[in-house]
């Protein structure tokens, strides 16, 4: 745990010292130690935006002390692009502005230049020249400095995203980035080596593996095929069995509150596709405005996923769909337009996405599924790092029996109500 860095840099200061405080706090300060690059200007009055303003020897100083002991965390508008090159190991975020805020900040530098005009009684000519000069100059800094750090950042936090919303995750991810430990590169050169050994004994070997080749294909393409042909035709028979269930939930939803039946997430799906995810509606209308409130009560403090078992937000026909996992009914749809199977790793929501490792990026190798390993094993009890390596298990070791197996066990699973909340 050594030569980490984290930048947090932005167009807006106060919101950049919001996310670094916060994020401090969760990781802990024996992990990570909060640095304002505000402390290393040389002038008071340098622009905020000029990378030449810091002293970057002091931060050089800074760095190769701090990374010895602890990770640091460097936060200001322009951290990621002054902090030393040669750190080996890094990760940037990148905290978007709200466009309206940069707006204001461009009048108000406007403002804050013709007072200074005014004061020193110039003509309204100079005046109007220098406001421009002003707004120019504004804009080249976006461009040169805030936008390239955007665009290179590791991780970029949108505008509209909340500090509790974000941090939990975010918090998650630096943690095993900065803690787990460096895999051994010699492993896939052994690898290489040894299939190159093999491809070079001659041509009756090389033949061997071509015809290996071929029926492994053959093998895997012919699952694929069964696999969807049993979703089509269990799907399309589960479609008619529950038609009647459809229209009464639907009726009890509508009448309660008087809100839409459907409620529409969007999804990340195989190889990063995203579509439309629906559900029976099972919280108030409301309830994405109000989960900002409630985030402090998750079941799952720095997990990426929000879980809540007495969740205020969720109706009283929601905590029955829930339980029994009739709110999920509508997703059959999916499995007829392929977007889903009937068993698969759970597709993620896309925030959710953006804080995977490299490790997590395996669950999105295959088509999402109604069900899986660890649906029928606890569903929501089970923390979002198990769900992984159960999901990495499905990929690894799925089998049309085993698809099968998943199915049946599902029953017993949604009838217990086991881990739904």
């Amino acid at each position: 745990m050594s030569d980490w860095v984290i930048t947090l840099s932005g167009a807006s200061s106060s919101r950049i010292e919001e996310f670094s405080h916060e994020i401090s706090k969760q990781i802990g300060e024996d992990l990570l130690e909060p640095i304002a690059i505000s402390s290393f200007l040389l002038k008071p009055n340098a622009d905020i935006y000029d990378a030449g303003s810091y002293d970057a020897k002091k931060i050089s100083e800074v760095v190769s002390k701090k990374t010895e002991a602890r990770v640091s965390l460097f936060y200001g508008p322009v951290a990621s692009s002054i902090i030393p090159k040669e750190v080996a190991q890094r990760i940037d975020l990148f905290i978007d502005t709200d466009p309206l805020d940069l707006a204001i900040l461009e009048v108000e530098r406007s403002l804050s230049m013709l007072e200074g005009l005014e004061t020193a009684e110039s003509d309204a000519n100079e005046t109007k020249k220098s406001i421009e000069e002003a707004t120019t100059s504004f804009e080249e800094q976006l461009k040169n400095s805030v936008l390239p750090q955007k665009a290179s950042a590791d991780i970029q936090i949108h505008h509209s995203e909340s500090v509790k919303d974000s941090v939990p995750g975010l918090a998650r991810y630096i943690k095993r980035q900065v803690v787990a430990e460096p895999k051994e590169a010699t492993h896939q050169t052994e690898q290489v080596d040894e299939m190159l050994a093999r491809f070079s004994k001659g041509g009756k070997v090389k033949r061997s593996y071509a015809f290996k080749r071929i029926v492994w294909r053959g093998v895997v393409k012919s699952t694929l095929f069964l696999k969807r042909l049993i979703d089509i035709i269990a799907t399309m028979s589960a479609l008619l069995l529950l038609s009647p269930l459809f229209l009464i939930v639907g009726l009890i939803i509508k009448l309660t509150d008087s809100g839409k039946v459907f409620y529409y997430q969007q999804r990340v799906g195989k190889q990063g596709k995203i579509f439309s995810f629906p559900k029976f509606r099972s919280m108030v209308v409301n309830a994405d405005k109000m989960k900002d409130q409630l985030l402090q009560q998750s079941e799952r403090e720095g997990d990426i996923t929000f879980k809540m078992k007495k969740d205020p937000r969720v109706t009283a026909i929601g905590r029955f769909i829930r339980r029994f996992s009739i709110d999920e009914l509508p997703q059959l749809w999916c499995v007829i337009k392929g977007d889903m199977s009937l068993v698969g790793p759970r597709p993620p929501l896309p925030r959710e996405v953006a804080l995977y490792t490299q490790e997590d990026r395996r669950r999105l190798e295959v088509i999402p599924g109604l069900t899986g390993i660890w649906q029928v094993s606890g569903r929501a009890d089970i923390g979002f790092e198990d769900q992984v390596k159960l999901d990495v298990l499905y990929i690894e070791s799925h089998s049309i029996w085993l698809d099968i197996k998943l199915l049946f066990l599902t029953v017993p699973a949604v009838l217990t109500g086991r881990g739904a909340y």
